[in-house]
């Protein structure tokens, strides 16, 4: 069986603190205007009962089964790794931005500091150690974290849909 890595979040247990943005822009050095993650407020108000429910989503690259990003790329600056990550080459960016314009959720995103596109590589090389990605380690509730979802009921999981683009063509790898 092979791994095919994905991001999930339990929305129960994300307080929105944002350990996980500033552990990756930490580790990751980047400039204050590039955050490879972000986090959503969503708000559902339920009008018959009076309540607003809040709850808080993390959000990174989807490493999709079928990225926007690699397909429109002219000089062939990402590549999909056997296990689903999709890893950006920054030797072979061009910084042409069609990467930056077609991603649905807004993954790809241009560095000022490398002249370049960037974005969230699941910290490959920590899990090629057996490690955890920097933004899953950071999160204090364990609401935040990697899983192999060819080992992972799909049954428990929701597909990323809540309030972001459609997901018919990208199929990303994120569930909640």
């Amino acid at each position: 069986m092979t791994n095919h890595y994905g991001f999930y979040l339990d929305v129960n247990n994300c307080l929105g603190c944002g350990a996980c943005i500033k552990a990756c822009s930490n580790k990751n050095n980047l400039p204050f205007s590039v955050k490879y993650r972000r986090i959503r407020q969503i708000e559902k108000s339920d009008h018959d009962q009076g309540q607003i429910s809040r709850f808080f989503l993390s959000t990174a690259c989807n490493h999709c089964t079928n990225p926007e990003c690699m397909g429109v790329c002219p000089s062939g600056a990402y590549a999909k790794r056997r296990d689903g990550i999709v890893i950006h080459l920054p030797d072979k960016c061009t910084a042409c931005k069609s990467c930056v314009a077609s991603c649905p959720f807004g993954a790809p995103q241009f560095n000022p500091l490398t002249g370049k596109a960037a974005k969230c590589q699941m910290c490959y090389e920590r899990l090629d150690r057996g490690e955890r990605p920097h933004c899953v380690e950071a999160c204090i509730t364990g609401a935040l974290q990697l899983r192999n979802l060819e080992e992972f009921p799909m049954k428990k999981l929701v597909p990323l849909t809540v309030s972001l683009p459609t997901i018919r063509l990208t199929r990303p790898s994120t569930y909640y």
